[in-house]
C-alpha cells in the first residue's frame, strides 16, 4: 500500500534531475536589480539636470556581500569621455547623485554606498605618463580670486565694495526740463 515511500531513486540518475533548480531570482536579487536600475536612472537625471552629456559617464553597480545578510553597494562611475571641468566637479557630482538617490528613495540610507571613479581606456585623457616628482611639491592652491565661495555662507563671502557716497548738496543746479514746470517750495503746515 505505501510502496511509493520505500521506492529509492536509481543511483545512475544525476542529482539535478531529482531536485529542480529554481531559475527565478530571489527577493534579494530582485531588490538589487531594482537598486541598480534606480541608480542608473538617477545618474542620468543628475547628468541631464547639470547639462553634462549622457555619454561622458557610465555607471556600474556592484553588490558586495560582506557577511550573511550584510551587503554593501558599490557604485563605480566610469569616465567615458575626458573633460577637465567634469573632474574638477567630481566630488560635487557624486554628492548630487547621492542626494538624488535620497530624493527618489528616502527609505534607504544611501550615505553608506561606496562610490568610486574609473577611467575608460579610450576616454581621451591627455596625461598618459606621470610628471616629475617635484611637481607635487609645488603649491596647487588657486589664486584668491578663483577660490569658489558659497553664496549661502556669509562668514566666508566677500563683501561688495562700498558704493560711492551720495552728495547731499549738488555742486550745480540742474537745468530745468522744458517739459516740466519748476517745483515750488512751500512751508509745511
Amino acid at each position: 500500500m505505501f510502496d511509493f515511500l520505500n521506492k529509492k531513486h536509481p543511483k545512475n540518475e544525476p542529482p539535478s534531475s531529482v531536485s529542480p533548480i529554481s531559475v527565478t531570482p530571489s527577493g534579494s536579487q530582485q531588490h538589487s536589480n531594482v537598486q541598480r536600475e534606480l541608480i542608473r536612472v538617477v545618474l542620468k537625471d543628475t547628468l541631464r539636470l547639470h547639462g553634462i552629456p549622457l555619454n561622458w559617464l557610465a555607471c556600474e553597480v556592484i553588490l558586495i556581500a560582506r557577511a550573511p545578510g550584510d551587503e554593501e553597494l558599490h557604485i563605480q562611475l566610469v569616465v567615458m569621455k575626458w573633460n577637465e571641468q567634469l573632474l574638477r566637479y567630481a566630488t560635487a557630482l557624486q554628492q548630487q547623485l547621492l542626494h538624488g538617490l535620497d530624493r527618489f528613495d528616502p527609505s534607504v540610507d544611501h550615505s553608506r554606498y561606496i562610490v568610486s571613479w574609473r577611467f575608460a581606456p579610450d576616454s581621451g585623457c591627455p596625461a598618459v605618463v606621470m610628471p616629475d616628482p617635484k611637481v607635487w611639491l609645488q603649491s596647487t592652491r588657486p589664486p584668491a580670486d578663483e577660490v569658489p565661495v558659497s553664496v549661502l555662507d556669509r562668514r566666508s563671502s566677500r563683501r561688495a565694495p562700498n558704493a560711492p557716497a551720495l552728495n547731499p548738496s549738488p555742486s550745480g543746479t540742474p537745468a530745468p526740463s522744458p517739459d516740466f514746470s519748476a517745483t515750488q517750495m512751500s512751508p509745511l503746515r
